[in-house]
């Protein structure tokens, strides 16, 4: 987590605001605390899948969408980025669902649990209603809680028992990178200095995490698509 605000003073409050609102009224992740309980099975593993599938066409589309309507140079650059940093993704999530047995035609409406779209509907309204600073310090706060995040859960699989393909632990090891976090606070910082409201950024940034929330909540209780079995045992208590 890129944490030197020395040229982004104001953005570096406004991350300041979002730590303290997360240790004052934090968020669970249920998928790493089933992962610790011994609860979660391959129907997790496979639900992560299926949820993460949900999100790339949404996040390149509101991307696109605000680097267009706001194409000042940093935001440009910023989202041109993240547009290829999910697009780079994309081929390493076809061999991940391939080896997890799902297909495209299954992932069209699996899972249907609604907070598998959550993410999608977040940049849905971001699209539309979203600014560019608002987008930006969302996407920080995304990375700064999702790669850790990320990182446990691949801990936690290693020691879990379940049978993880490799494609699965490629595709959500590392990730995390200070220049594209950097990057969004320039974004920040800017729209801060044009005089948009902090509070707006904080708030968006803070209903983005409660979106992942409900991403690792969906692919934690994920069940079999329909015609497939459940998997067998659950994880290893951690």
């Amino acid at each position: 987590m890129f944490t030197d605000f020395t040229t982004v003073p104001r953005a570096g409050e406004a991350v300041t605001e979002l730590v303290r609102m997360s240790r004052e009224e934090p968020l669970p992740n249920r998928y790493i605390e089933r992962l610790q309980a011994g609860e979660l099975t391959m129907d997790g593993v496979t639900g992560l899948v299926g949820v993460t599938h949900k999100c790339h066409p949404a996040e390149i589309t509101g991307f696109a969408s605000v680097m267009a309507r706001f194409p000042t140079r940093s935001n440009t650059e910023f989202l041109a980025n993240m547009i290829h940093l999910i697009n780079r993704a994309g081929p390493k999530l076809d061999r991940v669902i391939a080896a997890v047995g799902l297909d495209e035609q299954t992932l069209a409406h699996w899972p249907q649990d609604p907070r598998a779209w959550e993410v999608a509907s977040f940049w849905g309204r971001m699209a539309l209603l979203g600014t560019a600073a608002q987008a930006a310090l969302a996407l920080y706060w995304d990375m700064a809680n999702y790669f850790p995040d990320s990182d446990r859960m691949l801990d936690l699989l290693a020691d879990s028992g379940l049978p993880v393909p490799e494609e699965f632990t490629w595709y959500y090891s590392g990730g995390q990178s200070d220049e594209l976090e950097r990057q969004a606070l320039l974004v920040v910082e800017e729209g801060i200095a044009a005089g948009e409201s902090t509070d707006d950024m904080v708030f968006a940034a803070r209903q983005m995490q409660e979106a992942i929330g409900g991403y690792w909540e969906a692919a934690a209780r994920s069940r079999p698509p329909a015609g497939r079995p459940p998997s067998g045992q659950p994880a290893r208590g951690i």
